[in-house]
């Protein structure tokens, strides 16, 4: 919900969203949707499969995320395959502690985001404070 509330931000672009199916989810167009590997680690295999067609499909210059488990596999093949910059806006609701997949992306993100000032000492030097986006 936090990355549909920036959408103005991406209104020039050609945008498409990688999610779970779920409770949260949304019926968009141009919308791929993985299972939740976090909650069943067999479905991690299928799903950086599923992210590397989609990235051959899509050829993303750009990666955003606001968070989430599938950011972490999503970022790395980015990076490191398709050589796409990567922003990360730390989700609102983190406030004092870094989330799991903030720091796991921290090191390779082209932006890291936080909407917090007392974020800023937990994360290092290239974080950015952003102010409440969302």
């Amino acid at each position: 919900m936090e990355v549909l509330q920036l959408a103005e931000a991406f209104a020039d672009c050609s945008v498409f969203f990688m999610t779970y199916r779920g409770q949260t989810a949304f019926d968009r167009k141009n919308t791929y949707y993985l299972q939740n590997f976090a909650k069943n680690p067999l479905t991690l295999i299928p799903g950086i499969a599923k992210i590397l067609y989609v990235f051959l499909k899509e050829r993303p210059s750009l990666l955003f995320s606001t968070g989430a488990e599938i950011a972490i596999p999503a970022f790395y093949i980015g990076k490191f395959l398709f050589r796409t910059k990567l922003i990360y806006l730390e989700c609102s609701a983190q406030v004092y502690a870094p989330s799991l997949t903030g720091r796991c992306v921290y090191a390779i993100a082209d932006l890291f985001l936080v909407q917090w000032e007392s974020l800023l000492k937990r994360y290092g030097p290239r974080a950015t404070y952003a102010g409440g986006l969302v």
